[in-house]
């Protein structure tokens, strides 16, 4: 399979997931460390992601994580994405938008 995965959340739910991330510590901006917790949250996303799909004979290869901020931002693909919410107190906290086709 070839594509992306796009973890989107605001900065307040970013914070809050770095800070549990990093055992509680408070995460009140992104910096380096906040940033690497987040990109360590993608990495351990994708790698069980890929050891699933590999017990089924599909090879993904994953590449290190990309971190991307702002506000309003516009990502065009080349390939149709599907939005998948994840929710927390039934609301929306983190959106992965999964690019992928067969290769």
């Amino acid at each position: 399979m070839k594509g992306q995965v796009i973890i989107a959340m605001s900065d307040e739910n970013a914070n809050d997931i770095a800070s549990k991330m990093m055992y509680g510590m408070p995460v009140t901006e992104l910096d380096e460390m906040s940033s690497s917790a987040l990109n360590e949250l993608g990495n351990m996303i994708m790698g069980n992601t890929a050891t699933i799909f590999s017990t089924l004979g599909i090879l993904i290869d994953i590449t290190p994580p990309l971190a991307v901020y702002g506000k309003d931002m516009h990502l065009k693909s080349d390939i149709d994405g599907l939005k998948v919410p994840m929710l927390n107190d039934v609301k929306e906290y983190v959106d992965l938008y999964i690019c992928v086709i067969q290769d």
